[in-house]
């Protein structure tokens, strides 16, 4: 019965309506069989049965959803009385869904960026293990901490490395000059702790990730095998060349997992005993060198371990590699965290970023929830009168604030929808925005179930908020007196008290709004102002990697020399330059380790750390850097020459505060390690972004510390895209299979960093 009262409730009322007829008829043919009148007769019955409406409303209450007929009449009724105010309900609804919207857009960033669990079964199980020092809390293990760390813990069912996403030649044919795709080292369990099932084929094997160089194996990722192999089923047992070496295809990850980073998508796996085709500083034994702390370590809990448990294993085992080699872990620690706590941590500045838009969309939603609820009280005195006489009616109090509350649920309903389109594009707007790089990068903020049931909360809470002060002052109305008039204050100031709260509330949001706007905007000017100290315009950058195409140290450094030499030769090209990484660049300055002579360290530190960047002796000159004191790199700054470096004046005034740093020592590594002489300084600029403080900066010469992968700044007198066509000529004249790793004008990249990239969050 109480079903089909809920489905089919006009047959059961019909019903209903029928067997109160039919009792009624009964009493009134015993009345008429006594002798009575047929109309004495009716009215009789009519009086012995106490009334069929009393009849029916109990008859209501047994079967049990009374509550959802009157919810369902009230909505019903709501929907009829807002026809009669369509402007009103109009800008409510408006006003709820930009509200919801933003909140909804800038929701999605902050589930993306710390919420979203890992695509992976069980991802509450799976930890990250983390190196700490004086510098971090949050760094990378070496290979051989990794394979220590894997062999002697007990606290999970596996333990996983892998690297960052790197830029890999690719190529699917060896005649066809390769391209720039996202590779990633990973241990030979990733797949199997991970619990990743590939689409096709298979994951790594163990012995696959134990000889170093052997086994050339690949595993694609979903994505990339959908666009390179157009799905073929058939890739699996095909080969493909990577950095020059064929490797086997032995699987295709599946289309739910696309990696364990928030932004980079790689586009296949490759063994970490494949690492020196990859390596990036050649001098470096990344297999064995136990400074080489690039991989990030993740393991799943054994089911009957717990977190604190884990991290006291943890620690021992960082405590035996002090032990060991105290000389090199004097000051090394190692931790477990979460996923929350790693996409929380303090260095960390995105979570931050969605953190603050999150905030002033929920600010936004709440200016809207008062200037909603300042509508409806207003409304809610046109409807005095109303309310009146349901009260005198009989209506209880409680059940006209559930009336009245059906109108605002409706109102928020139909604004909550609209705001779910309005957040939809916003977040297509977000997803549009395009960060310059070559490798495999997706925004990943989008509209899915837990943003959905968010903005599903915030149009409940948008009802509570906006239609229960209105609801619970109308049902206060005098019923005297209500009657008497259609428009009536309450007595006395705690009738105003509701309304000057709203008004209150309303202006402190606003300006609350107004003022983060205000400061976003002057952060985001002070950020273009900033960008100077360096050449920005008429500037064309190139980045090469010879080792897409398997060249060595010395072949390396050679085709570097070459592409130089004839480049400052080329007709236009003002100036030329080799950089690891430019100004303003997308790349991580490298740290470079050392101990300056003359200055006390703390007691608890055996050497420091600065940012540093490789350059060649037409670096200053082609960028428009300023040197203060000393001279630049030269040619004779080879690699037979004395070592010799130019610091920055924030590392000067740093470490030689009133003195001058040229003739200064600083020794690599240690006290007693490589001495290296300051032979100049150069002018404090930005080097990673607009907003940062002076910060400590060293320049090595790249003949003294060669490097694979360098970008060539080419400084015109006009457009520097004119030089696009040059360049190839040169590279094509010393060796055309060698492909252009990223080209673009070095204006567009510092547009990037301090206009495009900024200006997202001040339009939103």
């Amino acid at each position: 019965l109480k079903l089909r009262s809920l489905l089919r409730r006009g047959q059961v009322e019909r019903e209903l309506d029928d067997e109160m007829q039919f009792h009624l008829e009964q009493l009134t043919e015993e009345g008429i069989a006594r002798g009575l009148a047929p109309a004495e007769a009716r009215t009789t019955a009519l009086r012995t049965m106490g009334g069929l409406s009393q009849h029916k409303e109990e008859a209501r209450d047994m079967w049990g959803l009374r509550w959802f007929t009157d919810f369902a009449d009230d909505v019903q009724f709501a929907f009829r009385s807002l026809r009669r105010t369509p402007g009103l309900a109009l800008f409510v609804i408006l006003a709820l869904a930009l509200g919801i919207g933003m909140t909804a857009a800038s929701y999605s960033m902050l589930d993306a960026l710390v919420f979203r669990p890992y695509p992976v079964p069980h991802p509450g199980n799976v930890l990250t293990l983390v190196s700490t020092s004086h510098e971090s809390a949050f760094e990378g293990f070496s290979y051989r901490e990794y394979l220590d760390i894997r062999d002697a813990s007990h606290s999970y069912t596996g333990v996983v490395a892998s690297g960052t996403v790197a830029a890999v030649g690719f190529s699917s044919d060896p005649k066809v000059t390769p391209r720039v795709k996202g590779g990633m080292l990973v241990s030979g369990n990733y797949f199997k702790v991970l619990d990743v099932e590939p689409r096709l084929g298979r994951g790594f094997r163990a012995d696959e990730d134990q000889v170093p160089g052997r086994d050339a194996v690949v595993v694609l990722a979903w994505e990339f095998w959908k666009q390179e192999f157009a799905s073929d089923p058939s890739v699996v047992g095909r080969s493909v060349r990577l950095n020059g070496r064929e490797f086997t295809v032995i699987g295709v990850a599946p289309q739910s997992f696309p990696g364990l980073f928030i932004f980079s998508r790689n586009d296949f796996f490759i063994p970490l005993a494949m690492a020196r085709l990859f390596a990036a500083n050649p001098q470096q034994d990344f297999l064995e060198s136990r400074d080489a702390r690039v991989l990030t370590l993740r393991a799943r809990l054994n089911a009957h371990t717990t977190l604190v448990q884990a991290r006291n294993e943890l620690a021992a085992i960082a405590n035996g590699f002090k032990l060991a080699n105290p000389q090199l872990y004097r000051d090394r620690g190692a931790s477990v965290h979460t996923q929350f706590e790693m996409r929380t941590q303090a260095e960390e500045k995105n979570w931050k970023f969605g953190l603050i838009f999150t905030v002033l969309g929920l600010s936004t939603l709440l200016v809207a929830c008062t200037n909603v609820a300042g509508l409806l009280l207003s409304r809610a005195r046109a409807r005095t009168r109303e309310i009146a006489v349901r009260l005198a009616l009989g209506a209880g109090r409680e059940r006209l604030v559930r009336f009245l509350m059906a109108e605002s649920l409706i109102l928020a309903g139909l604004g909550g929808l609209v705001g779910i389109a309005l957040g939809y594009v916003a977040i297509h707007f977000l997803r549009k925005f395009s960060i310059p790089t070559d490798l495999p990068i997706s925004v990943p903020f989008r509209m899915d179930t837990r943003v959905l049931l968010a903005c599903v909360a915030m149009a409940i809470f948008s009802a509570v908020l906006c239609g229960l002060a209105p609801a619970f002052q109308s049902t206060r109305t005098d019923v005297a007196t209500g009657l008497r008039s259609a428009d009536v204050d309450p007595p006395g100031k705690r009738g105003m008290w509701g309304r000057n709260a709203l008004v209150v509330a309303q202006v402190a949001m606003s300006l609350m709004l107004l003022t983060a706007s205000f400061l976003m905007a002057r952060s985001f000017q002070s950020s273009v102002e900033q960008a100077t100290g360096f050449v920005k315009d008429h500037m064309l950058m190139a980045r090469f990697d010879p080792r897409l195409l398997q060249y060595d140290a010395s072949r390396t450094q050679q085709f570097y020399e070459q592409l130089s030499q004839r480049l400052r030769g080329t007709p236009g090209v003002v100036g030329v330059a080799l950089t690891q990484n430019p100004p303003l660049g997308l790349d991580t300055f490298e740290s470079l380790t050392f101990v300056p002579d003359g200055y006390d360290l703390p007691r608890d530190r055996e050497n420091v750390k600065s940012s540093m960047d490789m350059i060649d002796e037409g670096y200053f000159t082609t960028l428009g850097i300023a040197l203060t004191h000393g001279r630049g790199f030269t040619a004779s700054d080879n690699a037979n020459a004395p070592r010799v470096a130019i610091v920055n004046e924030q590392f000067a005034k740093h470490y030689w505060p009133g003195g001058i740093a040229v003739g200064k020592i600083i020794r690599l590594e240690r006290r007693g390690g490589t001495p290296v002489e300051i032979v100049g300084i150069a002018r404090t600029i930005k080097y990673s972004q607009t907003v940062e403080k002076p910060l400590d900066f060293v320049y090595l010469p790249l003949a003294q510390r060669p490097q694979a992968r360098m970008v060539v700044m080419l400084r015109s007198a006009g457009d520097p895209l004119q030089l696009v066509q040059p360049l190839k000529e040169v590279l094509r004249s010393l060796d055309p299979n060698l492909p252009i790793v990223e080209m673009r004008s070095y204006e567009n990249l510092i547009r990037y960093s301090t206009v495009e990239g900024p200006a997202v969050a001040v339009r939103l």
